[in-house]
């Protein structure tokens, strides 16, 4: 009795000790948002109420958590050894999300000056999208960063490898659709925002599945990240696209998204492709 009380009490000691790393891994992506991008926190959400910013610095931190949680369940050494681990990892894994940021908004939202319209804005459009870029973002970086068999490097180039398929993917979605994207954001259409919002994460999920596997050398391990990233986002959109059919039978999405600028079905898009994903997530 006294031998299960006490590992008890030492899996939640060991518990707590990751829940007060992770509190202080918070702490310095807040200080480092500030730094780089002159962000005060404080200011933008108790002093302007600025709601945009608040998505935004949610989708920021949430992005930080899936990172610390693809650290977390990584390869296993010794306590303390994956503590270091962790913690390297994690703080790494945020630095290479700023630089998603930047690659997002300027790859892909290049004609929506994505920070001004939340900071000066308050576009709340923009904000989501934002959020979005930023979760898929974490969501590949933990992908790259759990898998056996790799190292720093690996995780890198997998992580590169995650980043050109939503580039390339979430581009041409937004290149293929009958009406203009990038100006509905920059326009402060929600529902728009938040159809795209889907998409992004949706695929981040996938890229992350993708991008997870265990490392078997670089050309058995580059064939299957292309083969299985590419085959999952095709049965993404092509499902999502009949599900929204099944749902909506009556009604035309595009118009829904941009003419009546319908939340609801926005929202409702969102969910369709987020579920699509999940699906793909737990069959793989």
């Amino acid at each position: 009795m006294k031998e299960l009380l006490l590992e008890i009490l030492t899996e939640w000691g060991w518990s707590l000790i990751y829940i007060l790393i992770f509190a202080v891994i918070l702490l310095i992506a807040k200080f480092l948002k500030r730094i780089i991008y002159k962000d005060d926190v404080d200011v933008q959400l108790t002093e302007k109420d600025n709601v945009a910013y608040g998505i935004s610095i949610g989708g920021y931190f949430v992005g930080v958590f899936a990172i610390y949680i693809g650290a977390l369940i990584g390869p296993s050494v010794s306590f303390l050894q994956d503590i270091v681990n962790v913690t390297a990892y994690a703080l790494g894994g945020i630095a290479i999300m700023f630089l998603s940021s930047w690659v997002n908004d300027h790859g892909i939202f290049r004609r929506v000056a994505i920070r001004k319209e939340i900071k000066e804005k308050h576009n709340i459009a923009a904000a989501i999208v934002q959020l979005a870029s930023l979760l898929a973002s974490g969501l590949m970086i933990a992908g790259a960063i759990k898998g056996e068999g790799g190292g720093p490097l690996q995780a890198l180039v997998f992580y590169c490898i995650g980043q050109v398929f939503l580039v390339l993917f979430t581009k041409g979605y937004i290149k293929f659709r009958s009406y203009d994207i990038q100006h509905q954001i920059h326009e402060g259409n929600i529902a728009v925002a938040f159809s795209v919002a889907g998409k992004m994460i949706s695929i981040g999920i996938i890229v992350m599945i993708a991008i997870g596997h265990d490392f078997l050398g670089w050309s058995k391990t580059f064939i299957m990240i292309c083969m299985d990233g590419t085959i999952m986002i095709f049965i993404l959109l092509i499902v999502s696209y009949f599900f929204d059919k099944l749902i909506i039978p009556k009604s035309d999405l595009d118009y829904e998204l941009v003419e009546d600028k319908n939340i609801g079905v926005g929202v409702l898009d969102f969910c369709v492709n987020l579920m699509v994903s999940l699906l793909v997530f737990f069959l793989f």
